[in-house]
């Protein structure tokens, strides 16, 4: 009995003293720590001649010297930098971003470097969707292989610069060709959350727009996360940190933006929000575009000062804490200001939102003129294209095509009128208020009183607009102020359809008084819709579950600006949960304890049994 009774408890002991599988948490997505820069392999000595860049540098270089490339990345790592994200025009080796990224992936392979790239859609080297899913898919299999090409949860990341210029369609249908499996993570530009139906993140290239870039990124950082909510699956948050901004020399009127650097105050604050935001990555803009003034790589004005910054800045964030802000300079005025080589202070363009955001009626640039019907035409200059046309006023690309019935492949004329937009103050009184408010109770109606080719069918009270020659479904949907799905609805259209002269279009209703419900399930609450993405093309906030990007108050003669949400409060990095997970673990340990233990002893007297 007494060897049974030591049996048993040193098959205790043993159990007791064996190692346990423990249950840990799986590591939160994204959230890196890794701090990238944006990188440009395009220039030669030329591109720093007088008049051509705010700053001067000291050694001006060819891109595609691979001395220079690795020259450039020493310098990076020394800043505490981990990768370059260079733009990239596609696998075509006639243009140089293709080569110079080869160059650059293997310089990064053998200086624990990483790189990846920003796609470009709208060069000239991708003249149609298909071409665009061709690039992706070779950069795929080929570029994003490479052992230095930057991944993040085990796949490589592609950042996309001007997606803003192509439709969430035209996204949905190049990424179904192009990663079908979506086997690759997709960063999307801009404050456009609709994108992220498609794309699984987003950063916001400029932020030298806003006086307060800490905020900015906390705030942008909380839309994206919110947008899991109403696109599903995970979201990734690229925050944004800037030492300045100054593209005046680039010719783009209005839009032009200044931003001083304040003795590295802007850089600091910029890269403070970027800390405080939970970025999954925080990438610098940039690392060397000379031609916006954004640079941190060595200058005449500043020498090494913004590396070394960057090196502070970067130590305090890899070490764990959140580098403090500093007080920026004024917003307005001229004249020099502290750091800033004799430039002016801030001078910022009317667009107050995330650079490159499509709105087809957002503030037009002066040289866009509100006709008396309320289209904002561009009159066309030397050199212009569709494209540009886009990128300057921050239109879809499909939207242009649609507002004036053309198509990829349409060739424009110097002096041609090209609509952009409608000025909303001009088409006050659309139908849709018409249909809220039904006929005055006397006189005719507002949209009748506007738009002489309207009526109003006596039957059913439906707003009906006759089609007049050049109008499309869009634009149509623009002057009315309504939806393009309440259009399709309402006339059994859809986006193929083609609508003739004189065609009758529906564009509302004139409600008629409904008799009162009396009982019956018509009175039970009724459950709140689900939050869903708009496809308008108007300029109305999509039913997200986040709010649209920030605008500035419009002009007397501007677009009506969408409304300005509060800031969010930055998202809290994830915390192992501490309920249910572990307390399961700890009975499964114990009970496995339990078990080994008892069959221990029962084995142990069966054999004492034998032997006795």
């Amino acid at each position: 009995m007494k060897r049974l009774i030591l049996f048993f408890v040193t098959s205790l002991l043993i159990i007791l003293t064996l190692p346990r599988a423990v249950v840990r948490p799986a590591a939160a997505q994204g959230k890196t720590g890794l701090v990238l820069a944006h990188y440009y392999a395009w220039y030669d000595p030329n591109a720093f001649a007088a008049g051509k860049t705010p700053f001067k540098n000291p050694n001006p270089y060819f891109s595609t010297d691979r001395a220079t490339i690795q020259r450039q990345v020493d310098q990076a790592r020394a800043a505490g930098i981990d990768g370059f994200v260079q733009a990239w025009y596609g696998p075509d080796s006639s243009q140089q971003t293709e080569p110079n990224f080869r160059t650059l992936l293997e310089v990064a392979g053998g200086s624990g470097f990483k790189a990846a790239v920003t796609f470009e859609p709208v060069s000239a080297w991708m003249g149609n969707n298909e071409v665009r899913a061709s690039a992706l898919s070779t950069l795929l299999a080929t570029h994003a292989q490479h052992p230095a090409y930057l991944r993040m949860d085990g796949k490589p990341v592609i950042f996309f610069w001007a997606n803003w210029a192509l439709s969430v369609a035209d996204w949905e249908a190049i990424r179904n060709t192009a990663d079908p499996n979506r086997n690759s993570i997709w960063i999307a530009e801009g404050g456009a959350l609709k994108y992220l139906s498609v794309f699984d993140g987003m950063y916001l290239y400029n932020i030298a727009w806003s006086p307060d870039p800490a905020g900015i990124n906390i705030r942008w950082g909380g839309e994206t996360r919110g947008a899991a909510g109403t696109y599903g699956g995970t979201k990734y948050w690229v925050a944004t940190a800037m030492p300045g901004f100054n593209d005046s020399l680039l010719g783009r009127g209005s839009n032009t933006i200044v931003r001083d650097r304040g003795d590295g105050a802007y850089f600091r604050s910029s890269f403070s929000g970027a800390a405080q935001s939970g970025a999954d990555l925080i990438v610098i803009t940039s690392f060397n575009e000379w031609a916006e003034g954004s640079h941190i790589e060595p200058s005449q004005e500043f020498g090494d000062f913004y590396l070394n910054l960057a090196r502070e800045l970067i130590t305090t964030y890899k070490g764990g804490g959140i580098p403090a802000a500093a007080p920026l300079p004024p917003a307005s005025g001229g004249g020099s200001s502290g750091g800033s080589g004799g430039q002016p202070a801030a001078v910022v363009s009317q667009q107050q939102g995330p650079t490159n955001t499509p709105f087809p009626t957002r503030t037009p640039i002066p040289t866009a003129t509100a006709r008396p019907d309320g289209r904002i035409i561009h009159v066309v200059e030397p050199g212009d294209t569709l494209i540009s046309i886009a990128i300057r006023y921050s239109v879809d690309l499909q939207d242009l095509y649609q507002f004036n019935n053309l198509g990829p492949n349409s060739l424009l004329s110097i002096g041609q009128e090209i609509t952009i937009g409608l000025d909303q103050k001009i088409v006050a009184g659309t139908a849709t208020a018409a249909a809220r408010q039904g006929p005055p109770a006397t006189g005719t109606p507002a949209v009748l009183q506007n738009y002489p080719n309207t009526t109003i069918r006596e039957e059913d009270g439906a707003i009906i607009y006759l089609v007049r020659e050049g109008n499309t479904l869009i634009e149509i949907a623009l002057i009315y102020g309504v939806d393009m799905p309440d259009i399709f609805s309402w006339n059994q259209l859809n986006e193929n359809s083609l609508i003739s002269i004189n065609q009758p279009i529906i564009v509302g209703y004139v409600p008629t008084p409904k008799p009162e419900a009396v009982g019956g399930s018509a009175d039970l609450p009724q459950e709140a819709p689900t939050a869903t993405p708009s496809p308008s093309p108007t300029a109305t906030a999509s039913a997200t579950a986040t709010a649209p990007p920030p605008t500035p108050t419009a002009p007397a003669t501007a677009v009506s600006a969408l409304p300005t949400a509060p800031a969010p409060t930055a998202e809290p990095l994830p915390v192992a949960a501490a309920g249910s997970s572990q307390t399961t673990s700890r009975f499964l340990s114990v009970l496995f304890i339990i078990v080994g233990a008892l069959a221990l002893a029962g084995a142990g007297l069966i054999y004492l049994g034998r032997r006795v």
